[in-house]
């Protein structure tokens, strides 16, 4: 057996879909393995014919490959993996018959720099089935790819093939290969070239545009191959960070229509470029006026077009230009008028598909239609025992920071509370990333358990624009750490926080702003939460030294070193005066655990009060329940603590 295979356990158990154990959850706190148990179900799709589901299934630690017979209700599991040595990263129909499974693993080359790495197999959708690699082992003088799951399209020329980018010759450059989903065979399509990283293909098959990334001038560009041409031109090149960014969101059934998302009045919107015109002339397809427009688009299967994107506002959901689809949104809006309702997947004849429906009091829930019959059926939660009986609404808040930037930030308030109460600040990672009205798990357990939360999209936060979203280039620690300290102290002024009750915690980024908070703000904040996160802002970039990103990291985080060591809470230790938790897996391939290990040395060193638990093999994801149980169960014991109701 490929040794990449080893630990996964072919199953061929028969259980129902649907049975998920219901708790009595009406009781004011809830078991903290309501929160770090994760999803039940995740991923679910639906096959093209619409006759059949998968899914991953999550029991205790495992998390299993289930398939689902809609017509007989049989329900087998195909796979099964312990979340150690690997775990799913997706999976999906590549026709009616076979499944494609992506895997994610820690460095299974062995070439010193830890790594995060995909292979990809192909599993024929029905019981006893055997995993089929999908990319053969490297050879002598060929390159072991580190992602080996770019499906570019699949169906393709026939239902028994797809393509398959990777880079088996030049390191960082793709070819594109055809691939058959039954035995692994491969036959070159487009062979790399130097000057691209990544090929895209119309939605008839044809090579028409590629991307590039020059890792040491940090630049981006596009190349598109127009309809009837033979010649390759350059339509699009800009530096990391720059206004003329371009992403390419796919293409319409026409080959000449080309889905960008690019800027428009300092927010990224929809265009849809003209590649049969020299000039590629750009149509506005969809735009807002405060937020970003970005996302995937949502193809019809049966027009092969794009009818929308999947848009996150203040709350995430599907946007449609169609107007078939906009009636189709809007007939489900109606029908489930108090969650935000995701058409998730289709059928290949638009007829059968899956809806998500969510808000932060639904973690959410699956149902299957049927626009024919005009049927909708629930299928599964996704956290069973989580909903509107103890999770709570977040209310949307704008603030001014104090430079008169307004910044938004979301507050979750517990149930029966009125007052200022005790407070958690809870920044978001990233920092390129944001937080929504939507629910998470962090944020759900702290209002459960009793404390206000308070989530800032402080500048840097995506979503916002391109001009809110680069002051983070090269400004970590500042006018950033300044919103997050500004908006609670808002929040104190509002008397909605208890100004001597107020604890910052976060992950990644959002630990480094937990640290910084402790340190440079030390008499606003009475405890501190950081996992992994960084102390040492310039550690942090210089080790990316091994890995093709470091020039955009040098680029991101900043090349002034006194700058860098002003904002690292690992040189400002002297002036925390509170309890601080530190947590950090020892499997991080995000930020190394070596910056958590420094904080403590220099906590201990300074007699601080601190926690420090190192969490054996553990990643920046927190991918392995028990994993998950040892943070939630530490956050609560020191909150108890230190921060008590």
């Amino acid at each position: 057996m490929n040794n990449f295979l080893s630990g996964l356990l072919l199953a061929c158990a028969v259980l129902p879909f649907l049975s998920v154990a219901t708790e009595d959850t009406k009781t004011s706190v809830l078991p903290l393995e309501m929160f770090y148990q994760g999803e039940r179900i995740e991923q679910l799709r639906l096959s093209p014919n619409g006759k059949r589901l998968v899914a991953l299934k999550n029991i205790k630690e495992d998390t299993l490959i289930q398939l689902i017979d809609l017509t007989s209700g049989e329900s087998v599991y195909l796979g099964r993996t312990d979340n150690k040595k690997f775990k799913f990263a997706w999976v999906r129909w590549a026709n009616d018959t076979h499944l494609l499974a992506s895997f994610r693993y820690g460095d299974v080359r062995g070439l010193g720099t830890k790594t995060t790495e995909t292979r990809l197999f192909s599993i024929e959708a029905k019981e006893g089935a055997q995993l089929v690699p999908m990319v053969r082992a490297a050879r002598d003088g060929e390159h072991q790819s580190q992602f080996q799951d770019d499906v570019v399209k699949l169906r393709f020329p026939d239902d028994d093939h797809f393509l398959l980018g990777i880079d088996r010759e030049m390191p960082g450059h793709d070819s594109l290969f055809q691939v058959n989903v039954k035995t692994g065979k491969t036959t070159l399509i487009q062979r790399h070239r130097s000057n691209v990283a990544s090929w895209l293909v119309d939605r008839q098959g044809q090579v028409r545009a590629s991307t590039d990334y020059d890792q040491k001038t940090t630049e981006s560009s596009v190349r598109v191959l127009r309809p009837g041409q033979t010649e390759w031109i350059e339509a699009w090149r800009w530096p990391a960070f720059s206004e003329q960014a371009i992403s390419i969101l796919g293409f319409g059934k026409d080959p000449k229509d080309l889905y960008i998302s690019a800027n428009h009045e300092g927010r990224l919107a929809v265009f849809k470029v003209d590649l049969s015109q020299a000039d590629l002339p750009r149509q506005l397809i969809l735009s807002h006026p405060v937020y970003d427009i970005e996302g995937s688009l949502i193809y019809s299967a049966a027009r092969d077009e794009p009818v929308g994107i999947y848009f996150s506002d203040e709350s995430s959901r599907s946007l449609f230009w169609d107007e078939e689809f906009k009636a189709f949104q809007a007939g489900l809006d109606k029908v489930l008028p108090d969650t935000v309702n995701y058409i998730s997947n289709l059928s290949s004849d638009d007829r059968t598909y899956l809806v998500y429906a969510t808000n932060a009091t639904n973690p959410g829930v699956y149902l299957l239609g049927n626009r024919d019959e005009k049927s909708l059926m629930h299928l599964a939660e996704t956290f069973p025992g989580l909903n509107e009986e103890n999770l709570v609404h977040k209310e949307k808040i704008t603030y001014k920071a104090r430079d008169g930037l307004t910044i938004e930030g979301y507050v979750s308030r517990p149930k029966g509370k009125t007052g200022p109460g005790a407070m958690v600040v809870l920044p978001h990672g990233g920092p390129f990333s944001q937080d929504s009205n939507s629910f998470d798990t962090f944020s759900a357990y702290l209002a459960n358990k009793g404390y206000i939360v308070f989530q800032p999209n402080f500048r840097g936060s995506t979503g916002y624009g391109h001009q809110f979203l680069t002051q983070a280039v090269g400004q970590y620690g500042m006018a950033m750490q300044d919103d997050i300290t500004d908006g609670t102290a808002y929040l104190i002024e509002q008397k909605i926080a208890d100004p001597k009750r107020i604890c910052i915690m976060g992950a990644s980024y959002g630990g480094y702003a937990a640290l910084l908070g402790a340190a440079r703000t030390p008499d606003l904040y009475q405890c501190s939460i950081s996992f992994a996160g960084v102390s040492d802002l310039r550690e942090q970039r210089n080790s990316y030294r091994n890995y093709t990103s470091y020039n955009l990291a040098k680029k991101q985080m900043g090349k002034d070193n006194d700058l860098l060591e002003q904002n690292s809470p690992l040189n400002m230790v002297e002036k925390i005066k509170v309890p601080v938790l530190l947590l950090h897996g020892t499997e991080d391939r995000s930020v190394p655990v070596k910056q958590s290990r420094m904080m403590a040395n220099e906590l201990a060193d300074e007699n601080k009060v601190f926690t420090y638990i190192e969490i054996e093999d553990g990643t920046h994801h927190l991918d392995y329940l028990p994993h998950r149980k040892q943070t939630f169960e530490a956050i609560d014991a020191f909150l108890n603590k230190y921060l008590p109701l």
